[in-house]
């Protein structure tokens, strides 16, 4: 059986998404309802603080918004009102560009951070990749994604683990995409996944039938840890020498199940007062989980 581990409440509210950087220090953005609207909020894990001030008409929704370190300093960009914002959570820097595009995501451009943003129909996609400091653009392409990819879905991004490449979940596969080369470099079947660095370099993981699947990005499965029951809700990261994932069984919507990916079985059980409606995993090991009782963090390793 997992070891059950304590959640602490990090934040009062009902949080509806959650993102955490993949590496350097650990570092959560959140999306909060808040008196009929919405607010973004940013935390400092290890100081057990909040990361500048929180901003108000925040979206819910996760495709609309990012949050990563491409340029090592934590950045967040989200849409609203026809207009693309992104603030630097460190030097309170913020830009404000024409656009009201359906995904967003960070990526490394050149050596830059730059900021993702994919305008639909999918089957006729414009990517374009603006600079994190300067509003400058970096690129932009066309792209084909197929009439059965859907665009309502989040970005996949690691940056700046990442370097470019960025996925795009669709109903059969990821669309891996170079944003320098303005090319799709891979599509991997698992259409529901995570994008995250690891030990072996960037992987997949995705929810299966009976745990978790951990993937290269040529398809090849490189973990299988187990669980007791489907489950979805995945988040993973690399801590260390260590890629450690974790899910909410379908079964138990108000737990989270914690694996190190180099063991079979969960490792971990961390039970939530209410349902999971979004989780991430901080380079530390901080889980986090997002719920409509609040935003819970909890330490399943060492």
């Amino acid at each position: 059986m997992p070891e059950s581990v304590p959640a602490d409440l990090l934040a009062q509210g009902s949080f509806d998404s959650v993102a955490a950087t993949t590496d350097g220090p650990p570092l959560a953005f959140a999306s909060r309802a808040a008196q009929g609207a919405n607010a973004g909020h940013g935390w400092d894990l290890a100081a057990g603080r909040p990361l500048g001030a929180p901003i108000p008409d925040f979206p819910a929704d996760g495709t609309a918004w990012a949050f990563g370190a491409p340029a090592g300093s934590p950045v967040v960009a989200w849409t609203h009102r026809d207009r693309v914002h992104v603030h630097d959570l460190g030097t309170g820097h913020e830009l404000s560009l024409d656009g009201q595009p359906e995904l967003l995501g960070l990526a490394v451009h050149g050596g830059r951070g730059g900021v993702v943003a994919v305008f639909g129909p999918a089957s006729d996609a414009e990517v374009v990749v603006w600079d994190v400091l300067t509003g400058d653009r970096l690129s932009d392409f066309g792209l084909w994604l197929g009439h059965q990819t859907a665009v309502e879905r989040r970005i996949l991004h690691a940056a700046p683990a990442a370097g470019p490449l960025i996925g795009l979940p669709g109903d059969a596969v990821v669309n891996l995409l170079d944003v320098e080369r303005g090319e799709e470099v891979a599509a991997v079947p698992p259409a529901c996944a995570v994008l995250t660095p690891s030990p072996d370099g960037l992987v997949l993981v995705q929810p299966a039938p009976t745990g978790l699947h951990v993937l290269g990005l040529d398809g090849e499965r490189l973990a299988e840890p187990a669980a007791p029951s489907a489950c979805d809700q995945v988040a993973a990261n690399r801590a260390g020498d260590r890629l450690l994932a974790a899910a909410v069984p379908e079964d138990e919507p108000s737990t989270a199940l914690a694996w190190d990916a180099s063991g079979s079985a969960p490792a971990r059980r961390v039970k939530l007062p209410a349902p999971v409606n979004d989780l991430a995993l901080a380079p530390d090991g901080t889980l986090l989980a997002a719920t409509d009782e609040g935003l819970f963090q909890a330490r399943p390793f060492p």
